[in-house]
């Protein structure tokens, strides 16, 4: 990994996303997402992989806009077609509509894991499956994760009494890089907030 590739995946920003998380067996971790999302029942599977080829299509979007725009366009109407198979799908429509109705909540977010906090007590070593949105944009992102320490709640307002950090596991290249290209335009935003801001203030006398 050179150096720009560790300075990506080592960027962590404070986000509000749409989280939901829920505490697995070692069993269901050894299978895997794809296996338990099967397991969960057909519909739990295709909207998984529907979601993840939404995800993949718009990164790749992203990409080609500057590069060719007949590409960019054959792609986008792709992904048009992809949303509107999800969209037509009352299981898929409700399994995404339930998670953004979920209240954000702060969390760090990084490209290898993240921390949030939680309504009960999760000791290292505890394995949980999640499901989130970033905010804007509603880009869904499911992987597993491994508790790795406890912290302090990154949102005290939120009212949950623990906070952990986790380590995704089995988190597709794809939304690994739809998570980093997220806290880069969230950087590149931040900071031009800042350049304005200090534009805006007199210089001291």
């Amino acid at each position: 990994m050179n150096g720009e590739s560790r300075q990506r995946r080592s960027l962590r920003m404070h986000e509000r996303l749409h989280l939901e998380y829920e505490v697995i067996s070692e069993r269901e971790y050894e299978e895997g997402c794809a296996l338990r999302n099967t397991r969960l029942g057909g519909i739990r599977g295709l909207q998984s992989t529907l979601l993840d080829l939404d995800t993949r299509l718009a990164e790749r979007l992203y990409v080609l806009r500057s590069a060719s725009s007949q590409v960019a366009e054959c792609l986008g109407l792709l992904n048009e077609k992809i949303d509107a198979v999800i969209g037509h799908m009352p299981e898929v429509r409700q399994h995404k509509a339930t998670l953004a109705a979920r209240p954000p909540e702060l969390c760090q977010l990084g490209a290898d894991g993240m921390t949030f906090g939680t309504a009960e007590h999760l000791a290292p070593g505890t394995r949980v499956a999640l499901r989130f949105l970033l905010v804007p944009g509603h880009r869904y992102i499911e992987t597993f994760a491994t508790a790795v320490r406890e912290v302090p709640p990154p949102d005290p307002d939120s009212g949950h009494p623990y906070g952990i950090a986790v380590e995704f596991h089995g988190l597709e290249t794809s939304q690994r890089e739809v998570i980093i290209q997220h806290l880069l335009t969230h950087e590149a935003e931040t900071l031009r907030a800042r350049r304005r801001e200090a534009g805006a203030v007199p210089p001291a006398r």
